[in-house]
């Protein structure tokens, strides 16, 4: 891609990356089913196919072209779902596996992305890369915790929101979809995953798609928040053949963001172990009737997850079909679903976990009083400081003329940390985003995210499990202090690798701080929209 080709996306303080333009200028040789789908109302399925080193060290690959090949030519698969590091970190560069998927399959596939340990210029590389192969469909997720996380530093994540931004900035055609986890039993978490989704969806999502669940209130409650708040994105559910013996393995292995109760596992053991005939055809049936389900709720498609054999793929079509015809209303359809959760001997599993919150229950979590007030001291200070007064005058000619990298930068540094960090745990990031952020630092994520939790959170907790989700804290004040809509409409960007570990005040001074944009309520209908905060 030559120089002229590109476009340059200035971030904060002078520093830019290059960015294709003219997406996808020529036209596609294969058709974009899921593209087609959505625009069509046509209810879809995708299936995962997971990018696994695996695959390519052991040519497993010959065997999986033949069953792509194959599924594809069932009229309900829309394309295929390229997973990014699920097994390791190292797992195969998913714009290749996507391209060998397309290949052998004639449509086009979905691309998950995940950003972490990845900075904006690789996003970018990888959207120059889908531009030259005419790729256009591409998941944007945060990602989870590295499984091997590097000795000598800190790994960084770009965090899902600042990259759908640039995503939908540089190639303003591509499809783009968004995650959400509806299924969080915490108020904070809950509202933490609603609220950051009006981000994405401003940010510029075309669709979202959920975490693998199996709580299909908490389905519903997705709808309805999207309902009260406009989002007019289509919704698409990530669905798993839950069987024992993956059961077993997740439980083992968490997945993060998906809750498998004591109950449903000693469902599923049992089945195993009182009817290993049966216990199959059972797991497909639960499978058949939760897309029946959602399809009745109004979901535009599913996402298959664990889908290995034609044989499995054409059963689950034979019993969706069979179910419709007996499962006519949703009456029909929840006493069908109580029957899949029980067996004969009185076990019956409930894939809610205990005391569990919906929208529906009160809305009763409140911040700590020294956080409150914390929120409010340092916003008074901030104001005075670094906004306007004679402090706020004096401080800025100070530093202003100060430049990043230089000896009274470094100093600078030093003494910003010195401050910061016993009061916010400051890393000298070097874009201060705090007044965005309710005076929580984001640096104290483990992943560094800004705009909103992660889906990896449990019952509050954060995905490495040594802390409570700094979001969740977020939450609490911001709805104390009656900001909520802090929380859903303002985008903050990602911080450039290069200024880091410099100081963030002389930049402030100059107008080169954070560029936050503020969600346009008015337009949320699939390509976002946004102002200048």
């Amino acid at each position: 891609m030559t120089p002229q080709n590109k476009i340059e996306i200035n971030g904060n303080d002078g520093v830019s990356v290059s960015a294709p333009k003219d997406f996808m200028a020529a036209a596609l040789d294969r058709p974009n089913r899921i593209a087609q789908s959505l625009r069509a109302g046509r209810f879809f399925w995708t299936i995962e196919f997971v990018a696994s080193g695996a695959h390519v060290l052991h040519d497993d690959l010959v065997i999986i072209d033949a069953f792509v090949r194959e599924l594809a030519r069932r009229p309900q698969v829309a394309g295929f779902s390229v997973t990014d590091r699920v097994h390791s970190d190292q797992d195969p560069d998913p714009v290749m596996m996507a391209l060998h998927v397309r290949d052998h399959s004639g449509s086009e596939p979905l691309i998950h992305w995940a950003g972490k340990d990845r900075e904006l210029e690789d996003l970018y590389a990888t959207l120059e890369r889908m531009q030259g192969h005419r790729l256009e469909n591409l998941l944007l997720l945060s990602g989870d915790k590295l499984k091997d996380p590097p000795a000598d530093r800190r790994p960084h994540y770009l965090e899902s929101v600042p990259a759908i931004r640039a995503a939908r900035q540089a190639m303003p055609d591509l499809i783009i979809a968004v995650a959400l986890n509806p299924f969080k039993y915490r108020e904070e978490e809950a509202m933490a995953q609603y609220l950051k989704l009006g981000k994405k969806v401003a940010a510029g999502a075309d669709f979202i798609v959920t975490q693998i669940g199996f709580d299909t209130n908490k389905y519903e409650e997705a709808l309805f928040w999207m309902d009260t708040r406009a989002y007019r994105v289509p919704m698409v559910a990530n669905v798993m053949a839950l069987s024992a013996r993956r059961a077993r393995y997740i439980r083992r292995n968490p997945l993060a963001g998906v809750t498998i109760t004591d109950s449903y596992h000693r469902l599923l053991e049992e089945e195993e172990r009182l009817m290993p005939e049966r216990a199959q055809a059972r797991v497909t049936r639960r499978l058949a009737l939760q897309i029946l389900g959602l399809r009745m709720l109004g979901y535009s498609g599913v996402q298959l997850t664990a889908i290995h054999s034609l044989e499995t793929l054409v059963t689950l079509v034979h019993q969706i079909d069979y179910l419709a015809d007996r499962c006519p209303d949703r009456m029909s359809w929840n006493k069908a679903w109580a029957e899949a959760l029980s067996l004969s001997n009185g076990v019956r599993a409930d894939p809610v976990p205990e005391a569990p919150w919906y929208m529906v229950d009160r809305h009763a979590r409140h911040a700590p009083r020294r956080d409150l007030i914390k929120y409010v001291v340092m916003k008074k200070a901030h104001r005075v400081l670094f906004e306007k007064g004679v402090a706020a005058r004096f401080l800025g000619r100070l530093v202003r003329g100060i430049r990043r990298q230089s000896w009274a930068d470094r100093w600078l540094e030093r003494f910003e940390w010195m401050i910061k960090a016993p009061l916010f745990g400051c890393e000298s990031c070097g874009l201060c985003r705090l007044a965005a952020t309710q005076y929580v630092c984001p640096e104290t994520c483990p992943k560094g995210l800004a705009n909103g939790a992660c889906g990896g959170t449990h019952m509050n907790r954060c995905e490495f499990e040594d802390r409570e989700c700094i979001h969740s804290r977020k939450y609490r004040i911001a709805k104390d202090a009656g900001i909520l809509e802090q929380l859903e409409r303002w985008l903050i960007p990602a911080v450039p690798k290069a200024i880091r570990h410099t100081s963030s005040w002389p930049p402030h001074f100059r107008g080169e701080g954070p560029a936050i944009e503020v969600g346009d309520m008015s337009v949320y209908g699939g390509r976002g929209g946004t102002e200048k905060a």
